[in-house]
């Protein structure tokens, strides 16, 4: 029984890490209800396979024949459970990367199927006992194809790495990190696993890869508008002060502190479009504050349907949303993107109002001389140049 003590510092301690994350998750507000379902079945089925784990060894070697019974039980359990903690892990990060809940549907579709031929050959086992037996003396030992098991349960790591491998241009660095991170912990633990034949650090591991996925998903909270869904003002400093701060290592070596050649990264500009809805404050005092927010959801929706991956969007305040693409692209073509959005939402919407906006918008280039409070500055006072010039033209029209 000398593995009882290392148990309490390995399978306990992770039962109890995966406790605090589910039970501090629960508490917090997020939007996205979906993501919430994903990493709440990723935490039951890590807690659950631990348990099931941490019975096995306890009870393996106590005699009885309903101890026989139990053992069978809690081992089928164990694979079955492990296997979906490990997949919906992938799950849930494929969707945090990609954030299109169709594609994780179908990626859901596909494991579950996967999963349930699995646990048949769980059930066969019972009887052929090619995964696991348990020995007269109730011992849990492996048979001959457990390999297999150990092959199908970690699978789903050397997947989670294809898919950032093929996937990185379309997902975020950030994102590509969380991946990375989380399949190195995961195959650490995997690895002594498969090399010790014991699992007694893959669950530190898997507990550990859980902490770290929970950071992330706090950090990345903290950055969204939990009204609209999308960025917020601490998502727009970020995103703005990282551009900043790439781009001065990107000075003329004559103006760099330290001329370094590997100093040298190339300037980037961003078109920065600063948006203002129009008569928003006529919508609340006419119709209320609850019409007001749904006009903002809206808002926010056609900006997410007209921005492509390699730009950024944000609720600034109130009624103002901020969009920046690379300047390289082509920022007429995604105003022009959002103004259909915009015209084909107002003809179908169905709202006693349409939604209308002004804007302004040019290239911040950090390193220019210009500080980025100027910069907002003065695409905020273009922006209100347009909102008068499209009232006065209104009027105008009225009067004629």
């Amino acid at each position: 029984m000398n593995f009882i003590p290392l148990y309490l510092n390995t399978a306990i301690g992770a039962v109890f890490i995966i406790i605090l994350i589910f039970l501090d998750y629960i508490r917090k507000y997020n939007t996205d209800d979906f993501q919430r379902l994903l990493f709440i079945c990723v935490l039951g089925a890590g807690f659950l396979a631990t348990i099931a784990d941490f019975l096995n060894r306890t009870m393996g070697g106590i005699p009885g024949h309903n101890i026989r019974i139990t053992l069978y039980a809690v081992n089928s359990l164990f694979y079955v459970f492990q296997n979906i903690a490990y997949y919906s892990a992938i799950i849930f990060i494929d969707y945090f990367a990609y954030g299109d809940e169709g594609r994780t549907k179908r990626f859901i579709k596909i494991a579950i199927y996967f999963l349930v031929l699995y646990c048949v050959s769980v059930i066969v086992n019972l009887s052929l006992h090619y995964y696991f037996y348990i020995s007269v003396d109730n011992i849990y030992t492996h048979g001959p194809l457990y390999n297999l098991r150990l092959i199908i349960s970690y699978l789903s790591i050397p997947l989670c790495i294809m898919d950032m491998a093929f996937s990185s241009k379309s997902v975020k660095s950030s994102q590509i990190g969380l991946i990375a991170l989380f399949g190195v912990i995961t195959g650490a633990g995997a690895g002594m696993d498969v090399l010790f034949k014991s699992g007694s650090l893959a669950w530190p591991c898997f507990a550990a890869a859980l902490l770290y996925i929970y950071f992330f998903i706090i950090r990345s909270d903290s950055k969204i508008d939990s009204l609209t869904g999308i960025g917020n003002r601490i998502a727009f400093n970020e995103f703005i002060e990282k551009i900043s701060r790439r781009n001065v290592k990107g000075r003329p070596a004559s103006k760099r502190r330290f001329p370094f050649p590997w100093n040298r990264t190339k300037v980037e500009s961003w078109a920065v479009v600063m948006i203002d809805m129009d008569h928003f404050k006529q919508i609340n005092d006419t119709l209320g504050h609850l019409e007001g927010d749904n006009a903002l959801r809206d808002m926010a929706s056609i900006i997410k349907s007209s921005v492509r991956s390699t730009d950024f969007a944000a609720r600034y305040g109130g009624d103002e949303f901020i969009l920046a693409t690379p300047a390289k692209s082509n920022v007429d073509q995604l105003m022009s993107r959002l103004r259909t959005a915009l015209a084909s939402h107002n003809a179908k919407a169905g709202r006693p109002y349409t939604l209308e906006i002004s804007y302004g918008c040019d290239i911040f280039t950090a390193g220019s001389g210009q500080s980025i409070d100027e910069f907002l500055a003065h695409i905020d006072s273009l922006m209100y140049k347009q909102k008068a010039d499209r009232r006065r033209a209104s009027d105008d029209k009225r009067t004629r």
